[in-house]
């Protein structure tokens, strides 16, 4: 490494991934930085990241996983994209005062709209019963959470000041909107960041490549009612 953290020669990176608003996160920044990387399609529905392989990987078993040519692995999402950013020298901010908005943003993401319109999803779409309360606490929580975006987007263009790795990672998980029970369109400064990211060309590449699958309702019985015992060497 020299003084900066760089690697003395271009990585190429591998991204573990599985078509999910996480995974499309880092596809985004991967584009944006016009980096060397290859895709490896990890398969939710048949347990392949329950296995002890892939546990070396990431002890949480979860996509995404990032490992470079120079040794590194990282996982969780937010976490990688610090990484590629940091290790990239773009896309935190223009300053330390952008940097610190762009960290606060990114880690609200990872902590309240993430994991939120994540329920949202899973009680509005996927839920083998319908539970209604369930369905009005995540619905309710992921309207607020887009009046809170609204709100700060009508102050700034972006959510950091300047274009960042905070407005990559929460334009992942707004693409469903309509399985979370919202419209962007009706947030008019969020549908106006909204279309602006349509325009990166890095964004609609990413899109493009991004492979679109819905877990079959037979199959999604392995990523629910997970317990410790999971964790154990088969």
């Amino acid at each position: 490494m020299n003084e900066h953290n760089q690697p003395s020669t271009p990585a190429h990176y591998v991204l573990h991934y599985y078509p999910s608003p996480n995974s499309l996160k880092v596809i985004i920044l991967l584009q944006e930085l016009g980096l060397d990387w290859e895709g490896r399609y990890v398969d939710l529905a048949t347990g392949e990241q329950l296995t002890q392989t892939f546990a070396v990987l990431n002890p949480n078993r979860k996509v995404p996983v990032l490992e470079s040519s120079n040794g590194d692995v990282v996982f969780e999402s937010g976490a990688i994209l610090e990484f590629l950013a940091q290790r990239h020298g773009a896309f935190m901010g223009a300053n330390e005062a952008e940097r610190w908005q762009c960290k606060q943003w990114l880690y609200w993401q990872m902590s309240a709209l993430g994991p939120i319109g994540g329920q949202a999803h899973h009680f509005n779409k996927f839920a083998p019963e319908k539970v209604p309360y369930a369905i009005r606490r995540y619905t309710d929580e992921s309207n607020r959470l887009y009046g809170v975006l609204n709100e700060r987007l009508s102050q700034v263009p972006w959510l950091g000041g300047s274009y960042s790795i905070a407005d990559m990672a929460v334009w992942p998980w707004l693409v469903h909107a309509d399985w979370q029970g919202q419209s962007v369109s009706d947030f008019p400064a969020l549908a106006a960041w909204y279309d602006a990211m349509q325009l990166r060309a890095a964004v609609a590449a990413a899109w493009a490549s991004y492979p679109t699958r819905e877990i079959a309702a037979e199959d999604y019985g392995i990523l629910l009612n997970q317990r410790a015992d999971v964790l154990k060497p088969g």
